[in-house]
């Protein structure tokens, strides 16, 4: 019996205490964390940014695809980047699409600054034909700025320490949705481009077929 009364007395404190605050509407009816693309300012951002930056690759009516990655003209594996960006430019139709390369050495530094200027045709460039060059131009630097603010947007949710900028990305901003994809080359899943193209292939399919439109 002695049960029952401490029962009832704890249940009638806990009402007591819980309907003012229901009645005075304290608990919010958003969620306590949006989703980690939920951040329109950083993604007007973004979209801004490439616009002025990137090199036009096509255009369409169902979003944005960037495509950033770190180019080098010795680089053994140079003629498969190239090979994969001419899939990813086919595989991604219906959007526009800005590619966004950056380098370190002071070589392809000149090269891609070319492409940036115009002074070189991309069909030149995806054919792996190659130019003198002397000068730089800072799109290549702001090209790397741009993978680091969408790695820092898109790529920190899974709560790693530190940002990684992978060697090549694509980041896919649909018109009819605010959910963005980022998929970025990842160690210890992909070993070549090829790898890294059958993911980003199936993200774009996914696209297609409706992924996003309804927040995962």
């Amino acid at each position: 019996m002695n049960n029952w009364i401490v029962f009832a007395v704890a249940l009638a404190v806990t009402l007591f205490l819980l309907l003012p605050t229901l009645a005075t509407n304290i608990y919010s009816k958003e969620p306590a964390h949006k989703p980690y693309w939920e951040n329109p300012a950083a993604r007007a951002k973004i979209l801004t940014n490439v616009s002025a930056v990137g090199i036009l690759a096509g255009r369409g009516s169902e979003g944005i695809v960037i495509v950033g990655y770190r180019d080098q003209l010795n680089a053994t594996n140079r003629a498969e980047l190239l090979a994969v960006l001419k899939e990813v430019i086919n595989a991604a139709r219906g959007y526009t699409i800005y590619l966004a390369p950056w380098a370190t050495d002071n070589a392809t530094r000149a090269y891609l600054s070319l492409l940036y200027s115009g002074k070189m045709s991309l069909d030149d460039y995806l054919r792996g034909v190659l130019y003198n060059a002397s000068s730089t131009t800072q799109k290549v630097d702001q090209a790397y700025a741009l993978a680091v603010a969408i790695a820092s947007t898109y790529g920190a949710y899974a709560g790693a320490p530190t940002i990684q900028i992978p060697p090549i990305y694509v980041a896919v901003f649909r018109n009819d949705t605010s959910y963005v994809v980022y998929e970025p080359f990842t160690l210890g899943r992909d070993r070549t481009y090829a790898d890294w193209l059958q993911w980003v292939k199936t993200a774009l399919e996914n696209l297609r077929q409706g992924q996003g439109k309804v927040t995962p």
